[in-house]
């Protein structure tokens, strides 16, 4: 009897075709959502950038209006000491004189405590508090506080005080000129970065120290039980969200004094420190306005 042979037939080649149009679909579909994600995200980020492009021109508008002088008047100085030594406006500017409103930043001593605050020269040529400097400012208001920092990034660029001030070796602008004028230097980038935190509700202070054997200003922030160290002259590698660095991975910075509108204190431990808290931060005075008469 003959051996039934086993007759190999043909593979269809309708479900291979159908597999191919299947995975050519999925992947054609795949494109479509890609490029419709890309291009909602690309409509987002310009009109983020549109807003962002006439909030800070609303500002510029209404600062334009406004006298940007810094007061004279109408605040104490108390110097924390047993002593409880409380100087007026009056004795703050004759002690403010005596440094012949030369440029650059005085400090002063007595009260017992050492040094108890600083000045600096500002754009109407005299010595300012440094605590005067930041005025309550804030130029719109923003979702997080990473955006002050992005946002002065895109604002205003940095140049040396001797260059933009005809030679003056050091001056210092308040918070509301420092987002007016398109140009300054470290503490200026410092002063307007640190109010807009503040006035956000934030714990935000100027420090003031040694950077690279230099003289330099940055910004603390302290939130969350952490210390957040923001170079503030950063013009690159930031977004708006991006997380600020802890302080304590920054030892280049040397701090000796830092402020907010209210308190100085005085770093009276190593210059080398990477904590911005503590014992060895002594708070050394307080600084308070007088409260406005409404008629």
């Amino acid at each position: 009897m003959a051996k039934s042979r086993k007759v190999s037939r043909p593979r269809s080649t309708t479900r291979s075709r159908k597999t191919k149009k299947k995975s050519s679909n999925l992947s054609i579909f795949f494109v479509v959502c890609v490029v419709l994600v890309l291009l909602g995200a690309f409509k987002q980020n310009r009109e983020a950038s549109s807003e962002l492009k006439r909030n800070i021109e609303t500002s510029l508008q209404a600062l334009s209006e406004q006298d940007m002088t810094l007061p004279t008047s109408g605040y104490s100085l108390e110097i924390l000491s047993p002593a409880g030594i409380k100087l007026d406006d009056q004795k703050i500017n004759k002690m403010l004189r005596n440094t012949g409103d030369r440029a650059g930043m005085f400090t002063y001593q007595g009260g017992g405590v050492g040094t108890y605050t600083s000045s600096a020269q500002a754009t109407d040529h005299r010595q300012h508090l440094v605590n005067t400097f930041l005025e309550g400012f804030q130029p719109f208001e923003v979702e997080n506080v990473m955006m002050p920092l992005y946002v002065l990034a895109k604002r205003k660029s940095y140049e040396y005080d001797n260059i933009q001030y005809a030679g003056r070796p050091d001056v210092w602008q308040s918070s509301r000129q420092a987002f007016f004028y398109p140009r300054g230097d470290c503490e200026d980038h410092a002063i307007v970065l640190a109010d807009w935190l503040i006035e956000m509700g934030e714990d935000a202070r100027v420090a003031t120290g040694l950077l690279d054997g230099g003289g330099h200003a940055w910004v603390i922030l302290f939130k969350n039980g952490k210390e957040f160290l923001l170079e503030a002259t950063q013009k690159y590698g930031l977004s708006r969200n991006k997380a600020y660095p802890l302080a304590a991975l920054h030892r280049e910075y040397n701090p000796q004094y830092m402020f907010n509108r209210e308190y100085f204190w005085e770093n009276t431990g190593s210059k080398f420190t990477t904590s911005y808290s503590g014992k060895n931060w002594q708070k050394k005075s307080r600084l308070s306005y007088k409260p406005e008469i409404v008629n």
